[in-house]
């Protein structure tokens, strides 16, 4: 591993930055730079750790302030937010001055932005991988990994399913940025991927209760996906794939269903929905299960893979992740060059092992059952 790097954390002072720096701090000998608009908390945070950490004010929203903390970085780790408000900036900056970039946003446009410069950045050796923590990344990460692991097992596969859900205190601009993908998505049908192919699903499909057992037991869930779900999806061109979100209660959805088709204040958008996640009862901060279904030797078989979190562990599993990406990213432990998704920029298999090495359990379970199930 090279000790020669330098990493910018934007946003290091915030909850996830914390959690980034100290896990790089703890494993790596790299400088690490936080930025944040406040100098003394950023300062406050570098001087929990030795003189590999120094602190920088940064304003995220000038060109000029970023330019200037990305010129002293050899890969630059996004931790600020809203991204609906920073859109691109970050990553822009971080080309222009020749960085690998590592971010967990969950707004489809950094990656669409960035695209025109892929060739570019191809050349140049950079890899910017967008969508890298939880919900989004890990989320994404799990099916496209199950669905490695069945491969190697089965004869066929029929279909993938992913359920995800998550409890933890969400933040006033991870809010916000739900608010403006709501918008930007609007409602639409429920649909799943069919051999690579969007399609509308039955009404029977949209909103099941499924049993997934263990802490997380009877659920409702709802046929809902995201454009890094999507991306994974039209990538299974040999079976169905599901994403499910769970949907903790009529009210949840009804409020979605009003911020994504009503010109409502984005503040008070915000509140609603804030209001509504309050009422999560799961007995976990969050999980993603996926259930592969498929055949081998003539018997029915499925293959179960899970991440469950601990309540009050949302922070420490999104900035482990990121964290675990961002190591992979600046040793070139396999991770393709250019502009991609987090599935499309690592071997699920190895970054699952990083991500165990890291701290983050997950279970598997394959087992052979009645082909009516």
């Amino acid at each position: 591993m090279s000790d020669d790097i330098t990493v910018g954390v934007v946003g290091g002072s915030g909850a996830t930055g914390k959690v980034v720096v100290a896990e790089l701090w703890k494993s790596t000998r790299w400088k690490i730079q936080i930025g944040g608009r406040s100098l003394d908390q950023a300062k406050t945070l570098a001087s929990e750790f030795d003189q590999r950490v120094s602190a920088a004010r940064l304003d995220v929203l000038d060109g000029s302030s970023l330019d200037k903390f990305c010129s002293r970085c050899s890969l630059v780790l996004n931790c600020a937010g809203p991204v609906s408000v920073l859109q691109d900036r970050v990553a822009q900056s971080a080309f222009r001055n020749r960085c690998h970039y590592v971010d967990p946003a969950g707004m489809s446009f950094v990656k669409e932005r960035m695209l025109p410069h892929d060739r570019e950045i191809v050349d140049l050796g950079l890899s910017f991988v967008v969508s890298a923590g939880w919900i989004p990344g890990i989320s994404e990460l799990l099916p496209v990994y199950a669905h490695a692991r069945a491969s190697a097992t089965m004869d066929s596969i029929e279909s993938v399913t992913t359920y995800y859900g998550d409890s933890g205190e969400w933040s006033i601009n991870a809010l916000r940025d739900m608010v403006a993908f709501l918008r930007r998505a609007g409602l639409r049908r429920p649909r799943y991927f069919s051999k690579g192919e969007p399609v509308h699903a039955r009404a029977r499909q949209a909103s099941p209760k499924i049993d997934l057992g263990g802490r997380i037991g009877l659920r409702r869930f709802s046929l809902y996906s995201m454009p890094e779900l999507d991306a994974v999806g039209r990538r299974l061109k040999t079976c169905n794939f599901f994403t499910y979100a769970y949907l903790p209660s009529p009210r949840i959805a009804l409020t979605a269903a009003l911020v994504a088709s009503l010109p409502l204040p984005k503040e008070l958008s915000v509140r609603l929905l804030q209001n509504g996640f309050r009422s999560v009862l799961l007995p976990v901060g969050g999980f993603v299960t996926v259930q592969v279904r498929g055949r081998s030797h003539g018997q029915s078989q499925l293959l179960t893979v899970q991440i469950v979190y601990d309540k009050h562990r949302d922070y420490w599993i999104h900035g482990l992740t990121l964290a675990t990406v961002a190591r992979m990213v600046a040793n070139r432990e396999g991770v393709q060059p250019g502009v991609n998704f987090l599935t499309e920029a690592i071997d699920p298999t190895a970054l699952m092992a990083e991500l165990q090495n890291a701290g983050i359990e997950h279970t598997e379970r394959l087992e052979t059952c009645d082909s009516s199930a």
